[in-house]
């Protein structure tokens, strides 16, 4: 079986949706706190957005898949092992204040930011490689989630 970029979008969606897994139950054990809910929920919303960028970009991906290059076993069997790994840490947290919420949130999704770089420097075997679909999609990607974290640190700031 050939992977493509396709496989890795599809893997991304599978930690979004943990994260969401995680948020729900955060909110869910601090139901009187309603700050906590209130920012559970935000981050909830974020992530929903983020499922449906993916989405969109499955579709999108999916139009134009005879243009993908295939990934090579190799290297897709050590970023699947290393988005195996990451996905066992991804534990319900014991968080009951805001601002361990906000300082949990931001960790994850810089975690997140590091394993996308590292992933795409993983596919990078030789100068070419920088030019391939599959590289300028996590590219797309890395830029998104530097951008939501810029937002997660102004929002963590003002409270």
């Amino acid at each position: 079986m050939a992977y493509n970029v396709l496989d890795l979008v599809d893997k991304a969606l599978e930690l979004a949706k943990k994260r969401k897994e995680i948020y729900i139950h955060i909110k869910n054990t601090n139901p009187k706190n309603r700050a906590m809910k209130v920012i559970a929920n935000t981050l909830i919303k974020g992530i929903d957005k983020n499922i449906n960028c993916y989405n969109n970009l499955k579709i999108q991906i999916k139009e134009n898949e005879h243009e993908l290059e295939e990934i090579n076993l190799v290297v897709y069997d050590k970023i699947l092992f290393l988005i195996n790994q990451f996905k066992r840490r991804l534990v319900n947290p014991n968080i009951t204040d805001v601002k361990g919420l906000l300082e949990f949130s931001l960790d994850l999704e810089n975690q997140i930011y590091a394993l996308f770089i590292d992933i795409q420097g993983r596919l990078v075997q030789k100068k070419e490689d920088t030019k391939t679909n599959a590289y300028k999609i996590l590219s797309d990607i890395i830029v998104e989630k530097g951008e939501y974290i810029k937002g997660l640190e102004k929002f963590a700031k003002i409270n």
